[in-house]
């Protein structure tokens, strides 16, 4: 609506990226990398019920591969958080859905790896490019 607002190609990138779900920074650049990558776009923060009840959201799930991937920050590193991620991820695996799990700063400081990795995975799950 604004076509000679400054910044309006900045405003437009944001507006998108908040209207995929995206709730971190890091997932933010996660779907840029996939974007990049050539890669199918994952659905962000999918909410989901574990075997307890509860309600938990994925970080980015590509749902017709049955593949998720979590970008963990600082504060998974604590062993209580990080304990309760892994029990989350047992869960998805014995449905036999595939994991992926990358720190924050790998998504920003190594994508052509972390895209690699995305990659093979989807490849591995039946996705062709």
């Amino acid at each position: 609506r604004l076509p000679r607002a400054r910044r309006r190609s900045l405003v437009l990138e944001v507006a998108h990226d908040a209207g995929t779900g995206a709730h971190s920074l890091p997932e933010i650049e996660f779907l840029r990398l996939c974007r990049r990558a050539g890669l199918p776009g994952p659905q962000c923060q999918v909410r989901r019920v574990d075997r307890a009840g509860r309600r938990r959201y994925l970080d980015a799930y590509f749902k017709d591969f049955g593949m998720h991937v979590e970008i963990d920050g600082e504060q998974h590193a604590d062993a209580s958080v990080r304990w309760a991620d892994l029990k989350r991820q047992n869960d998805l695996w014995v449905a036999g859905d595939r994991v992926l799990r990358f720190p924050a700063w790998v998504v920003r400081r190594h994508p052509t790896e972390v895209a690699a990795q995305v990659r093979a995975a989807l490849e591995a799950a039946g996705w062709r490019a």
